[in-house]
């Protein structure tokens, strides 16, 4: 079942091929709800009876919605390490729960929202839009959530809010967080700066690989510190006041660094598209740099053939599981993807 499910995936558009608001700096709005059922205890410490008891209520919610809108579970355990990586790589479940075989996701069939289930608390609704959609995305989580709590007793504090296996997430539960493409911004070395004055605003923002300050293709994620002692609709606003500044400082140090630079933007640019139209051989990290800088082409309409959508989407099928899908094989070692993602991106470049 999980490898029909998973090559069904395949075939759908994605939310980052659609044109969503302010999409030429924001790609995607997420909006994630942590949740406990009362009673049992956090995942990594539930008795198989606790693990079944969850399963089970799960499994009601699931039949109870109607037949042509019914999710689907997919169990970590029942799919090999090439579905498991393609999960992971489309953001339908954690780095964790690719690792985790006690884990198991559930995939609404429109792919519009996703509940992982055991990774660091019980559940955990996951809304994911393209552009800046963050009280829509709200919303459709919301919505998910009270139909969830019907059949699972939430742990729940007046004192505290919802309970959570992770302190910064008690309260509200809720994660809101918003991926950004800042290239100019990057250039400029802002980034330290934005780091200093958002963590005094209880946000943060990050380079989207894990542990890591170092960023690839200028793609950054901002989302709230605290959930504790501050409402939903505060958190939304307070991070889409942020995420409208940060296009506001974007698109001002564009535009002014590209009438001082035009010529060796330009330059930069042109030379990325040549390197991805003819190379035999590139790396992930050297690819998503390159179609980072393409992206800014085709903002500054120094790239004219191409959409952000469309780079959007090489931006996903780059990654390693989507290049063996694509074409058909396992690679053994990583010359061989780094080859294939060549041949992907001249087939795609023109």
């Amino acid at each position: 079942m999980g490898f029909s499910v998973i090559e069904e995936l395949l075939q759908r558009n994605g939310f980052w091929t659609v044109k969503g608001p302010q999409n030429h700096v924001v790609l995607s709005s997420r909006i994630r709800l942590a949740r406990n059922m009362h009673g049992i205890c956090f995942p990594g410490r539930m008795k198989n009876s606790e693990a079944a008891a969850l399963r089970s209520s799960l499994e009601r919610f699931v039949h109870h919605l109607p037949e042509h809108s019914r999710p689907i579970i997919i169990d970590i355990h029942s799919i090999g390490s090439g579905e498991k990586r393609l999960l992971r790589e489309r953001n339908i479940i954690t780095n964790d729960m690719e690792l985790n075989e006690s884990t198991y996701v559930i995939v609404s069939p429109a792919e519009d929202y996703n509940i992982l289930i055991n990774d660091e608390d019980h559940v955990r609704i996951q809304v994911i839009r393209a552009g800046l959609q963050l009280q829509e995305s709200y919303n459709a989580a919301d919505k998910i959530d009270d139909m969830l709590n019907r059949f699972i007793p939430y742990a729940f504090s007046s004192e505290y809010g919802y309970l959570t296996s992770c302190a910064a997430n008690t309260g509200t539960g809720l994660r809101v967080s918003a991926l950004l493409h800042l290239p100019v911004l990057t250039r400029k070395n802002s980034i330290d700066d934005l780091t200093d004055s958002l963590k005094k605003r209880s946000a943060e923002i990050k380079s989207t690989i894990p542990n890591s300050n170092k960023s690839i293709g200028a793609l950054y994620q901002v989302s709230n510190r605290i959930s504790l002692g501050i409402s939903e609709i505060d958190i939304i606003e307070m991070i889409d006041g942020i995420v409208c500044e940060l296009i506001e400082m974007e698109d001002f140090e564009r535009d002014l660094l590209y009438s001082d630079m035009k010529s060796e933007m330009d330059d930069s640019i042109c030379r990325s598209f040549g390197l991805l139209q003819h190379s035999r051989k590139m790396t992930y990290i050297e690819a998503l740099d390159n179609l980072s800088n393409i992206r800014l082409g085709v903002i500054l309409a120094v790239i004219k053939n191409v959409e952000l959508p469309d780079i959007n989407d090489m931006m996903v099928n780059i990654q390693w599981a989507h290049l063996q899908r694509r074409f058909g094989r396992v690679f053994i070692t990583t010359a061989e993807c780094d080859e294939h993602r060549s041949e992907y991106l001249r087939g795609m470049i023109h």
